[in-house]
């Protein structure tokens, strides 16, 4: 049994409640539900209007938040690694946000330098904004910063900065994104 099937099985047994209108993970965390379609119009339409390095950098922005809420309401002590990178991997998974493979995941030094490589696929607002948008969406874009933030927060690495590779959009069974440092 994976950790992804783990948690998914917390959620049929209840790890999630609604208490007073609300959604809590373990009667601690807030959540909300969102369609993915619609994320996706409100992702592009503020690509559209404000770029690809806004729309990274808030990406980046909820990723960081949504990883530090999330560790601190379970418990959760991770530091880098291949435990960690399942645990990174599986709670994305969960939430929705795609399967991840981490192709390449070398942490290479206590500076945080780095050599990632991801296969992203699955991710329903993804698809949506490639359906919607075509070539021009940048919903790939928000989630290369979701997940920058991710890897910095939770696996150790200094300024990641995930890029693009290959993409979904082009015909590829996955989005590939990239990042690698050496100081």
């Amino acid at each position: 049994m994976t950790i992804s099937d783990m948690l998914k099985k917390m959620l049929i047994g209840r790890a999630f409640s609604n208490e007073k209108g609300r959604i809590k993970l373990f009667g601690k965390m807030d959540w909300m539900l969102y369609p993915a379609r619609a994320m996706a119009y409100t992702i592009h339409s503020i690509g559209e209007r404000l770029g690809d390095d806004y729309v990274f950098a808030l990406g980046y922005m909820a990723g960081y938040d949504a990883g530090k809420e999330i560790t601190a309401a379970t418990g959760i002590k991770l530091r880098g690694g291949w435990t960690s990178q399942k645990v990174v991997v599986s709670l994305l998974d969960f939430i929705g946000f795609g399967t991840v493979d981490i192709i390449k995941g070398k942490i290479i030094d206590s500076n945080g330098n780095h050599d990632i490589v991801l296969h992203v696929k699955d991710n329903p607002e993804i698809e949506h904004g490639i359906k919607l948008f075509g070539k021009k969406e940048h919903i790939c874009t928000f989630f290369r910063g979701v997940y920058s933030a991710h890897l910095d927060l939770e696996m150790g690495t200094k300024k990641c900065k995930l890029k693009e590779v290959k993409c979904m959009r082009d015909g590829h069974p996955h989005c590939e994104w990239a990042s690698k440092s050496v100081d």
